[in-house]
């Protein structure tokens, strides 16, 4: 399954020695497959390789900064183009771990996350990366926040000792049993090394942004990264569900989408976090705002539309049944993206979904409205541009020096 590849499988969440990501293995079968396997490299101190088909490998996610286009994936590849996705150049990148995200906040600077905990920065449009955090920095301060929340629980289910309210225990002692599973995992991560991935990254400024990722990972930065300190502890996620996107959802709120219907939102831009019910119960994969109007997107291609701020949900009848993992609106409509090569498209209203396949039905993790009208799909099969109705243009993506597609 295509979506394997793009988040985290749902699993067993205090049972820590159980958690396999699936991501992992493929990125582990890509390493194999380019012969490094016979002598290890440490994928975040191992600068990405130059490729003429890195447009054609594995890619995850694609934005935009302002005019051009930039895109990242499997084997650190990031790339840019500024001719509306026909041509492309590598990016020079510190590290070969698969990249899952990227935002932009004005022209040059932009952020990418992705497996081992990573985040990168870049100045420059993204031709150059630094850097800036990794998932050992992160276990570190996963555990302090762990132990942090241990002591105040214990703190808790102490003061309501000999309490007349049963209510009033079970719940503290419900809280003392989570905080103790976090604080066993905190441990474990740490002694295991840099193994989660970061799964989304927004920026709302220069210098502020939010980093989400699996099994509750949420970092914040308020000085564009020099420093990110641990959020997850301010989210309502008890159960350290995955966290799949982050969206922007008006002036001044944020939304977070995750596993088993998990749906968390900011009024005050990241401050305090609250639980929203979900018309859904099983993985949400992302939600795109337009206006008055959200679009949430699912497992199994479920689908639903919202003209009240997530208040009240009614289900959209796509006629898709794979699971969709991407999305981009506009004011002209929004297209909608996943496994099997799966396309839906919505009018200028959000409504009347249409359903399409792309030729090949190769996977599509994320899409983007270029400026020429075109849509440019990031996937399994790395670029893919089609038109409206989801289908290929006669031109397709190549790397900058390439002669084109024969």
């Amino acid at each position: 399954m295509f979506s394997d590849l793009v988040r985290p499988r749902m699993g067993k969440q205090n049972n820590k020695r159980t958690r396999l990501f699936s991501g992992l293995i493929v990125t582990g079968a890509l390493a194999t497959s380019l012969g490094i396997s016979a002598q290890w490299q440490d994928p975040l101190q191992t600068p990405a390789m130059a490729s003429q088909q890195a447009h054609q490998s594995l890619l995850l996610d694609v934005t935009d900064r302002e005019s051009d286009v930039v895109s990242v994936g499997a084997h650190g590849h990031i790339l840019v183009s500024e001719d509306n996705g026909f041509t492309w150049e590598q990016g020079r990148v510190p590290v070969t771990t698969t990249l899952t995200a990227v935002d932009f906040y004005g022209i040059d600077k932009g952020w990418a996350v992705g497996h081992d905990g990573v985040i990168l920065n870049s100045v420059d449009g993204g031709k150059s990366w630094v850097k800036q955090f990794d998932g050992f920095k992160a276990n570190e301060a996963m555990l302090v926040s762990a132990r942090n929340n241990l002591n105040i629980a214990e703190e808790r289910a102490q003061a309501v000792e000999g309490s007349e309210s049963d209510l009033e225990v079970d719940q503290a002692m419900m809280a003392l049993e989570n905080a103790e599973f976090a604080f066993q995992d905190a441990e474990y991560d740490l002694e295991t090394g840099s193994t989660k991935p970061f799964l989304d990254v927004y920026f709302w400024s220069a210098k502020d942004g939010i980093a989400v990722g699996a099994y509750g990972m949420a970092f914040q930065t308020m000085d564009g990264g020099e420093e990110w300190f641990e959020i997850s502890s301010r989210l309502p996620n008890p159960n350290r569900l995955h966290l799949n996107t982050i969206t922007r959802v008006g002036d001044y709120s944020l939304t977070i989408v995750g596993e088993m219907g998990l749906m968390l939102r900011s009024d005050d831009m990241g401050e305090t976090w609250n639980s929203q019910v979900a018309p859904y119960d099983g993985s949400l994969f992302g939600l795109i705002d337009e206006g008055n109007t959200q679009i949430l997107f699912a497992l199994r291609g479920h689908t639903y539309r919202s003209t009240d701020d997530g208040i009240t949900w009614t289900a959209l009848d796509t006629g898709v049944e794979q699971t969709l993992l991407g999305g981009f609106s506009s004011e002209r409509g929004a297209m909608l993206v996943g496994n099997g090569g799966s396309v839906v498209t919505l009018n200028a209203q959000l409504e009347a979904p249409e359903s399409a396949t792309i030729t090949g039905r190769t996977g599509a993790a994320a899409v983007l409205r270029s400026e020429a009208g075109h849509y440019i799909i990031a996937g399994e099969a790395g670029i893919q541009l089609v038109d409206r109705e989801g289908k290929l243009l006669q031109q397709q993506a190549e790397m900058n020096g390439e002669k084109g597609n024969e």
